[in-house]
């Protein structure tokens, strides 16, 4: 259920549009007109408007649409009784009326036409008329059920004349132009070529301050963007642009993912993630489901050493339990890709094991020497030379301490 209301000056020519509809058109209600024809049905309109021959616009011209959906519901006389009370909740009341359904359009929709000059002389009150009328009808669909429109969306905007027509025009643009628009350049650019010219307003029209409105002018008709829709006030379209520019920056960091991604190594079948790429890197094992190797397929631990370069599966048992191999306690994955030839930022229990542990890294000279070396400084980096300041002369940086040893 949605109002439309008109203002005129001519009960003639309102009388005319909303009976002469060639069969599309009959009357359900009506109050204080003679019906025994169209010219004295305006006679009676125009009789009544001399009490007050002061005010020019006293025509009152309202249309109802409804949904769809709703159509086995309205009969003429659930609708009648719907205008009667949409003008009891509106005020126009004590004057003479008629109520027309239209049978023209899919939409079921009916036509009062009112005088707003009372039978006492006093006038309708026109005060925030179409605000009230807004409240009015979400109030009476409430009441009785109805369909509730989605908007504009389904508007048949062929059928509209205008300033309508244009009105709808640049919705429909704005609301092209608007998906994944993530600046207003881009939406100014995308109305310029719909033909849509638009317009910044700043507060106290100085172009230095801050923008407070927008407008949008198609064809020499200009219209505010709050005009055209509530959700299109500049506020508002401040507010989805900064939505649409944040979800494009997410989705270009899941892009870049995905395709960083492409390039992680496949170990037993499976493409390791990023996240398992740098917990490897970190030295820690990953559990993987589903990993294949001669045909066979199987649940367990991944151990790698820390350029990706090999992997080894670990089933039935934990990498991470220590055992003794050297001086020091470790884990059994770090044993392992030490006695395999890799540098290891290995786990190993410090001071005697009672709970405090350790990384250095150990690595094997030759693959075939029975003991390791360590050191607290990735071996496989050059060593930074210094500047002494004092002689003048570059020297290598000292080794660090390795710190209390077992």
């Amino acid at each position: 259920m949605i109002a439309k209301i008109v203002t005129g000056k001519s009960f003639g020519g309102a009388v005319r549009y909303l009976m002469e509809k060639n069969g599309h058109a009959r009357m359900i209600d009506s109050d204080g007109v003679e019906l025994s024809d169209i010219r004295s049905l305006i006679g009676s309109f125009n009789f009544q408007r001399k009490a007050r021959p002061e005010k020019a616009e006293v025509v009152g011209h309202i249309s109802l649409s409804f949904h769809k959906d709703d159509t086995p519901r309205l009969t003429d006389g659930f609708m009648a009784g719907l205008a009667r009370e949409y003008m009891q909740r509106m005020g126009i009341t004590d004057t003479q009326y008629i109520v027309m359904r239209h049978t023209d359009t899919e939409h079921p929709h009916l036509h009062i036409l009112y005088n707003r000059v009372k039978y006492d002389t006093r006038l309708v009150r026109s005060h925030n008329e179409r605000i009230r009328s807004v409240a009015v009808c979400k109030t009476m669909k409430q009441k009785y059920g109805l369909t509730f429109s989605k908007g504009k969306e389904n508007v048949k905007i062929e059928r509209l004349h205008n300033p309508d027509k244009m009105k709808y025009r640049i919705y429909e643009a704005v609301k092209t132009a608007l998906e994944g628009c993530a600046s207003f350049t881009e939406l100014v650019e995308g109305l310029n070529g719909e033909g849509i010219t638009v317009t910044f307003v700043h507060r106290g029209s100085d172009p230095k301050k801050e923008i407070q409105g927008m407008t949008f002018t198609l064809q020499g008709q200009a219209l505010k963007a709050s005009q055209v829709d509530r959700k299109f006030s500049y506020a508002n379209l401040c507010k989805i642009i900064e939505a649409n520019r944040a979800e494009r920056e997410r989705q270009q960091i899941k892009r870049h993912k995905q395709e960083h991604s492409i390039r992680n190594p496949i170990i037993f079948g499976v493409r390791l993630t990023d996240e398992q790429v740098e917990q490897i890197k970190d030295g820690q094992p990953i559990y993987i489901k589903g990993m294949q190797h001669e045909g066979k397929t199987f649940d367990g631990y991944l151990v790698m050493d820390d350029n990706l370069r090999r992997g080894q599966a670990y089933i039935g048992h934990d990498p991470r339990e220590w055992v003794e191999y050297g001086k020091y306690t470790m884990r059994r994955m770090d044993k392992d890709l030490i006695k395999d030839g890799f540098v290891v930022r290995a786990l190993a229990q410090w001071w005697g094991g009672h709970g405090q542990t350790a990384r250095p890294y150990l690595w094997k000279e030759n693959f075939s020497d029975e003991t390791y070396q360590e050191s607290w400084d990735d071996p496989r980096k050059p060593r930074v030379p210094r500047h002494d300041t004092k002689q003048g002369k570059i020297v290598s940086s000292p080794k660090k301490s390795k710190g209390p040893k077992l």
